[in-house]
């Protein structure tokens, strides 16, 4: 026991260990990361209905999803997806997790299709005329996977094809904090169905504006641990690195609803073009 929580004071180097597929994978994690998608109590895992509704609307404004082919990369439980499709949009949504795309299945919406893949490991489609990536997921992959990820939207993208997306800004930076926190059954039950002990722990990697969040779950048969890493940006750090990927930016905001950019935008909205 020692070394384990010598093990968890130290701070591990950055992107050094990585548990994205954990949250997705592990059966009572998946259960309940579709019931926070879906709830309208928070804002953890999707974004409320309403700001759902106001996404596509505004991107609908600023792309026109009709008769356009669309690949949302990260879809979940297709909330995006199916409000994309009604536009007159073609959309394929891509998800490694079997448990929402399961849900999104069980919507019954025409013109969207749901595949089961990793979208930086998996062979994918192309002829795509429009990339949407949302829910900043992208802050969520080390340097080198995002750069593999702008390099796969690219190549799915039709000449002149556009990437939406999202990232957290300065304003999200400005909240973040170094924390610690112990308690039985931690988060009501979240990480397992039955007994467990959580820790959990934020670093701050105030250098390269990143930070971890740190899950170590003592059960009484198994002890794990999840790593959730998030990087953020500020505006043209992040019109940078999107450049180098082979976009050129046409518009950043406040966040994909269109809302006006500041100086505390927790989010920061990204349209791009391919060149």
């Amino acid at each position: 026991m020692y070394e384990l929580l010598r093990e968890l004071s130290n701070r591990p180097l950055p992107w050094s260990v990585s548990t994205v597929k954990e949250l997705w994978t592990r059966p009572h994690l998946a259960t309940e990361m579709l019931r926070y998608h879906l709830s309208q109590d928070t804002d953890h895992s999707s974004r409320k209905i309403e700001v759902v509704d106001r996404t596509v609307a505004w991107l609908d404004e600023q792309l026109d999803f009709a008769d356009k082919r669309v690949v949302d990369l990260g879809c979940g439980p297709g909330l995006y997806a199916r409000r994309m499709a009604k536009c007159g949009a073609e959309v394929t949504g891509i998800d490694f997790s079997a448990n929402s795309l399961e849900y999104a299945r069980s919507r019954d919406m025409q013109n969207v299709e749901y595949l089961e893949a990793d979208y930086l490991e998996d062979e994918l489609p192309s002829g795509f005329d429009i990339a949407v990536l949302i829910y900043c997921d992208y802050c969520a992959l080390s340097p080198a996977k995002r750069e593999k990820l702008l390099a796969r939207i690219h190549g799915m993208l039709n000449p002149g094809g556009h990437l939406a997306l999202d990232l957290n800004g300065p304003g999200a930076w400005d909240e973040v904090g170094d924390h610690v926190e112990m308690d039985e059954r931690l988060w009501g039950g979240f990480f397992a169905p039955g007994d467990y002990v959580g820790f959990h722990k934020t670093d701050v990697y105030e250098d390269e504006w990143l930070s971890l969040d740190r899950f170590f779950i003592v059960e009484p048969d198994e002890t794990w641990q999840i790593f959730n890493w998030v990087q953020y940006y500020r505006p043209e750090t992040a019109a940078a690195e999107i450049a180098e990927g082979g976009f050129m930016v046409s518009a950043i905001t406040g966040g994909l609803d269109g809302a006006a950019l500041s100086d505390d935008s927790r989010v920061i909205g990204v349209i791009a073009e391919k060149t």
